[in-house]
């Protein structure tokens, strides 16, 4: 039947209409919580808790295969890798879709400001993130954040602060030291001295991407309440407007997906990775149409698909899975 029934009747059957995981109540204090508004459970993002009574205790449930709680969104998602934007011709970031321990791998922005293009450091150099540039090994550390000064190898030099462009560390003998250059100023560890930093095109800037979400829980429920809102980030679960400011997720039960305001066996328009299988011998990543034909998604396990542009004059072969002329 279709979900459009009142929170009072919703409630107390959750369990037996949605078949939903509530493994035991878990006697977490309530008082202060906003009510039916999912929260993490400790350190597990696999599980979330949520509360129905300021004097009750908190219910435990266990995430969908494959996705981990997201506080922001305020449900389980997959994750979602924040990509960089673009302001210049050339501007670089880490690559944030490599696994790369080396710190070697870097996007470029091309001259559009819309495609990157994949790089990589040369033999004894990391990429700096601050400087968006590669730099010696012997000049930058990817792997400590503040210097070792009873280590030789850091003795009498200066280092970056990786979260700051204005201030650095100094390590006089095996004496660590924190410092701040002058405003507007920034350390070139090459140099070893603070030099004037550039808005754009150089310098030093801190690079904060953020994650693409498609929904913005603070105003989705607005004009919405007593409605049930497909989730656009999982294709499987929905949303409940309690309030114009309480949305309240939750899965549909036996793997159904969720369209036209109800749970159905039938597969939704909306989904792309979540029927995918992945096994041992599985690729790391699948290539999947897009409804543009210019575009495709890449699918990845436990990973929000991620949508990308084939170059100019070709298309998607969905047979091959990749850009065609």
């Amino acid at each position: 039947m279709r979900l459009g029934v009142s929170l009072r009747l919703l409630i107390p059957t959750l369990s037996i209409l949605l078949g939903w995981n509530a493994n035991h109540v878990y006697a977490v204090e309530c008082e202060g919580r906003d009510l039916y508004t999912p929260f993490p459970f400790d350190d597990d993002k696999t599980k979330y808790r949520v509360c129905f009574s300021n004097t009750g205790d908190s219910k435990e449930y266990d995430c969908p295969d494959d996705l981990n709680f997201n506080e922001e969104l305020r449900s389980c998602a997959a994750v979602f890798i924040p990509m960089p934007k673009c302001t210049f011709e050339g501007e670089r970031f880490k690559n944030p879709l490599v696994d790369d321990d080396d710190c070697i791998n870097y996007i470029e922005c091309d001259k559009d400001l819309v495609f990157f293009t994949e790089r990589q450091c040369n033999t004894g150099e990391h990429f700096n993130p601050l400087y968006q540039d590669c730099v010696l090994e012997a000049e930058y550390d990817c792997d400590i954040d503040i210097p070792d000064c009873s280590h030789p190898d850091f003795q009498n030099r200066k280092w970056i602060d990786k979260e700051s462009c204005d201030s650095y560390y100094e390590c006089v003998g095996d004496i660590i030291v924190s410092r701040t250059c002058p405003s507007g100023m920034y350390l070139d560890v090459h140099t070893q001295a603070c030099m004037y930093n550039s808005a754009v095109n150089g310098g030093c800037q801190v690079p904060k991407p953020q994650p693409n979400y498609l929904v913005n829980v603070e105003t989705m429920c607005q004009g919405n309440v007593g409605k049930f809102l497909p989730d656009p980030h999982y294709c499987k679960a929905y949303y409940y407007c309690v309030d114009e400011s309480t949305p309240y997720w939750s899965p549909c039960s036996d793997g159904r997906y969720f369209e036209n305001e109800t749970c159905t066996k039938t597969r939704a328009s909306s989904c792309i990775c979540e029927d995918l299988t992945w096994g041992d011998s599985s690729p790391k990543s699948v290539n999947v149409p897009h409804p543009d034909r210019t575009k495709f998604y890449v699918c990845k396990k436990g990973v929000q698909a991620e949508e990308k542009s084939c170059p100019p004059g070709t298309t998607f072969n969905a047979t091959k899975k990749m850009c065609s002329a």
